[in-house]
């Protein structure tokens, strides 16, 4: 199933461009793309949860709370 892009979070709080793209891909499938000062880090899938975890797992990010995925 195509991956549809649903949020985008960004920060600047931590001193760093932090950017976080939220893509569902259908039941309970999302995958988070994470930059640091534009450079592509890794996505994080998540599988069985809401979209709201998705959700907060980018805005996680984006605040510094975790580096990689």
């Amino acid at each position: 199933m195509k991956a549809n892009a649903l949020h985008e979070y960004r920060s600047s709080d931590t001193g760093e461009d932090r950017w976080a793209l939220v893509y569902g891909r259908g039941d309970g499938h999302f995958d988070i793309q994470c930059f640091i000062n534009q450079v592509y880090k890794g996505t994080r899938v998540i599988t069985g949860h809401s979209e709201v975890y998705a959700e907060n797992a980018a805005e996680n990010f984006v605040l510094g709370m975790y580096d990689t995925p």
